[in-house]
């Protein structure tokens, strides 16, 4: 009967198309999974938000169960508000373990949907993680963390609850601990294609990366076991979008807020389209459904992107033009741009819908090798701001950053930058006369991480990097440069004239090659130096009209903005700085690359206020070539066409 079972389940689900023969126990694969819910608690557990109490997935406007307080306190969304007060749908952290048979290393992908995990709060995780496996596993097992930058989960990043965090913390280590005690024989199968719904690039050059990732587990009986995406896209589906108001009175009355005050906007905590995708494809596959970001810098979002409802009568087409026929998400007016809660449904559901379609051809995956290597490296923190939030409060040992307090270095302006050059401040901090005091070291340190799962290679990357970085320029971005250019092309540099230090994917090795941004670490927006600007701070600093006429002396290089280029040079050579007018000039050109990034944006240019610095791209992209041993600049990717909402692809053939 077992055995009948399983069989209708393939038929229905299609799961277990092509189920290849087991493998023998001393060879092929070895995976485990697990997930753990990160909601903070009510009660001293999460039944407050049991999967019945949460709104359906039709329900566009319902901010979801309500919770006046959390056994952690007080909770600060990311990228939203201080209070949390609803739980739309669940939160969690999803493990993948995976073993060669015959070996006793084992890889463990721990994602989860957060903000952001910074490199000294993976290094905790991974501590408290070798403190709970047994003796025979110490030092063999390597926890590689990935957040899925939820902009509607617990932020992890600037006002961080600890309680809440060292919770996180101990669910994720028990995900890790409990995925590798579930190890057993599987098979690997690997697709990968390309998707756009609800996906495209919103930043000043629009280089979107469309490639959608599938790796699937099964075991011998031909279950699931798990299921991991790779796609690149915010989540932010309903980013600065309130709920009506109507829908939260009775909870806005319980917490005495006034009718103006009631606002459910920032408040909420919801996993996005990560969870609608995760909640699709587990319903349909069965197993653990663990999704990692791509390439979502500069910037990869859902926002001012088109959806719909998706069905035989308004199909997906191009994936950014509705059909005649079709309604917005949640089925009001015509605006297809609405943000609501049932725009990450569609979103997640359409993207599982596209797994399902590439798994019917995936690949199987040889047990040729497991293997992780990593290749730190130390950058500039140009971004003073950074510097500032990670000075450490002497009475809770806690910074404005994360967690855990992190490392900062003082490194050589120019040169190697190395173990042997740099040095730990050792928590010093500097009084700085305009934003007070500051974190001595100007460099952090950072690492590339290279996963070979046999001819899969995943890089994971610390941070938000843009398209233009991880699989190329488009091919024809020199002949026809105006379809990769925003709409207010004057304040960037011209997609023709972009030059980048290469990108991650020509230098990886394997057949299937895909990034993982925001791996194992943080450094904010990770963008090329030809294209970044720092705001001239003159008028705040020196009165109205400085920044202009330091413009018309050539002193900066736009009305707004000093380069990237420019200040990198003026940190980088003495020379450099000696060439500039003594006197105010001077001090306002270099204030401006100093005090630029935490003061404020030039036009265009947000992303850079959260950058850690400069020079992050290009030493990126030198630690990946370290690890390959491939040294290769190109920038332009000739099979790669490039489209993106303002230039979509050609629709499917019928």
């Amino acid at each position: 009967m077992r055995r009948l079972a399983l069989l209708l389940m393939c038929v229905v689900s299609s799961a277990c198309a092509g189920t290849p023969a087991a493998p023998a126990a001393d060879k092929g694969w070895l995976v485990g999974t697990s997930s753990r819910s990160v909601l903070p608690t009510v009660d001293g557990g999460h039944g407050y938000a049991a999967p019945e109490r949460l709104p359906p997935d039709a329900d566009a406007d319902d901010p979801g169960v309500f919770a006046a307080q959390f056994d952690q306190g007080p909770i600060t969304v990311g990228n939203g508000k201080d209070n949390a007060h609803w739980v739309r749908d669940d939160l969690r952290v999803r493990t993948l373990a995976v073993q060669r048979a015959g070996t006793d290393r084992v890889v463990v992908i721990a994602s989860a949907d957060v903000y952001m995990v910074f490199r000294p709060d993976a290094e905790e995780l991974r501590r408290m993680v070798r403190e709970v496996l047994p003796a025979e596993r110490q030092g063999k097992v390597e926890v590689l963390i990935h957040a899925t930058h939820n902009h509607h989960g617990p932020d992890t990043a600037f006002a961080v609850n600890p309680d809440w965090y060292r919770f996180f913390l101990e669910q994720t280590r028990d995900a890790v601990k409990e995925a590798v005690e579930r190890l057993e024989p599987a098979t690997l199968r690997v697709a990968e294609g390309t998707h756009y719904f609800g996906g495209s690039d919103l930043g000043g050059l629009r280089v979107y990366d469309p490639t959608l990732g599938v790796l699937q587990a099964r075991a011998a009986d031909g279950r699931v076991i798990a299921t991991l995406v790779n796609w690149a896209d915010h989540p932010e589906s309903t980013l600065n979008w309130s709920p009506p108001r109507e829908r939260i009175a009775a909870a806005c009355k319980t917490l005495g807020w006034t009718a103006e005050a009631c606002d459910a906007g920032g408040r909420y905590l919801t996993a996005d389209y990560p969870g609608a995708l995760a909640r699709w494809l587990a319903r349909r596959l069965g197993g653990e459904v663990i999704y990692i970001n791509g390439a979502i810098g500069a910037m990869a979002s859902p926002l001012d992107v088109p959806a719909w409802e998706v069905s035989e009568r308004t199909p997906i087409g191009d994936g950014y033009t509705p059909p005649p026929n079709a309604v917005p998400p949640g089925s009001v007016g015509r605006d297809f741009l609405v943000r609501n809660f049932r725009k990450p449904i569609l979103v997640g559901e359409q993207l599982g819908v596209a797994v399902e379609g590439l798994l019917r051809d995936a690949k199987p995956l040889e047990p040729s090798r497991l293997d992780v290597r990593h290749q730190p490296f130390f950058t500039r923190m140009s971004n003073i701001g950074f510097r500032k939030l990670a000075v450490v409060n002497a009475e809770s040992g806690r910074s404005s950053l994360g967690f855990k307090p992190g490392e900062l270095y003082t490194c050589p302006a120019s040169g190697p930058k190395t173990e042997s050059t740099c040095h730990d401040d050792g928590r010093a901090v500097d009084e700085d006369p305009v934003v007070g005091p500051i974190r001595k070291g100007d460099h952090t340190r950072s690492a590339v991480s290279l996963l070979q799962i046999g001819e899969l290679t995943l890089a994971f990357l610390p941070g938000e990097v843009p398209g233009e970085l991880v699989i190329g320029l488009p091919k024809g971005i020199k002949a026809t440069p105006e379809r990769w250019a925003d709409e207010t092309p004057s304040a960037h540099t011209p997609p023709d004239q972009i030059t980048t230090p290469g990108y991650v994917k020509r230098l990886l090795p394997g057949t299937w090659t895909w990034a993982v941004g925001l791996g194992n670490d943080e450094l904010g927006y990770i963008l090329p130096l030809s294209d970044y600007r720092v705001l001239c701070v003159a008028d705040k600093l020196g009165g109205a009209g400085a920044c202009a006429r330091l413009h018309q002396a050539g002193l900066i290089d736009f009305p707004d903005a000093v380069s990237g280029a420019r200040c990198k040079k003026l940190a980088d050579d003495p020379a450099a700085l000696a060439a500039l007018p003594e006197g105010a000039a001077r001090d306002a050109v270099v204030g401006s690359c100093r005090y630029g990034q935490a003061m404020g944006r030039p036009q265009g240019h947000y992303e850079e206020t959260n950058s850690a610095g400069w020079d992050v791209a290009a030493d990126m992209l030198a630690a990946v070539a370290t690890l390959t041993g491939k040294s290769d600049a190109t920038q332009v990717n000739e099979n790669f066409a490039g489209y993106h909402h303002r230039y979509p692809p050609p629709p499917p053939r019928p």
